[in-house]
């Protein structure tokens, strides 16, 4: 074999985790693993059930997403009912942007 690469590799993955081992609970943590994955091969339909289950509730990326979208759509209809207030608020932020800028150029 030409390329030793990988033997090594999976060599030095080993004794790593042969070293790893060593340690009490990284052990326990194995064994428990180990016990949960046994579990769920012989029962296969507990972990489908579960899957499933979790595939029920909204992630939390959904959940963001519908947030967002109120609040989009909020500001939106705020837009369209108070023209007058979004000029107002349009005119304090460039109040408040000219206020920062003049600080800053006299701190220069």
């Amino acid at each position: 074999m030409k390329n030793k690469l990988l033997p090594f590799l999976l060599v030095g993955a080993a004794i790593g985790a042969l070293i790893s081992l060593a340690d009490k609970n990284t052990r326990q943590s194995v064994a428990s693993k180990s016990k949960e994955v046994t579990h769920y091969v012989k029962n296969p339909k507990e972990i489908q059930e579960k899957l499933n289950a979790s595939s029920v509730e909204p992630s939390k990326f959904d959940s963001l997403k519908e947030e967002v979208s109120f609040w989009k759509e909020t500001i939106e209809e705020i837009r369209r009912n108070n023209p007058e207030l979004e000029r107002s608020i349009v005119n304090a932020k460039d109040t408040l942007v000219e206020n920062f800028k003049d600080k800053k150029d006299k701190n220069k």
